[in-house]
């Protein structure tokens, strides 16, 4: 909310870093809006420590969206994924344990 001190910091220190960006690197890059937005939420994934998703049925996408959360959150100590899919899932659990993660306390957590 626009009376939440910390979003109102977040906000600022959001802009900073774009100005930054701008002028370090012009041209393209810069105005490549896919890049901002995946920079805006590797910012907003630097606090986060608990995550669950639910109804996670084992899809590519939804493998694909578990590991940028594991590669996007240094802080992250767990993520509890709730099995609904009908396909066998060992091959699913593979993949998910395999993944590369930027926190070393990152645990996921996998129920049916």
């Amino acid at each position: 909310s626009p009376s939440d001190p910390c979003s109102f910091l977040y906000s600022r220190h959001l802009m900073s870093c774009e100005k930054k960006m701008q002028s370090r690197f012009p041209g393209p890059w810069y105005q490549d809006q896919a890049s901002i937005q995946e920079l805006t939420v590797q910012l907003q994934m630097d606090h986060l420590v608990t995550a669950s998703m639910e109804g996670f049925a084992g899809l590519d996408y939804e493998v694909d969206f578990v590991a940028k959360l594991l590669s996007w959150a240094p802080a992250l100590e767990e993520l509890e994924i709730e099995w609904e899919g009908e396909t066998d899932c060992s091959r699913v659990l593979a993949k998910l344990l395999a993944l590369p993660r930027v926190s070393p306390r990152a645990k996921v957590i996998v129920t049916f």
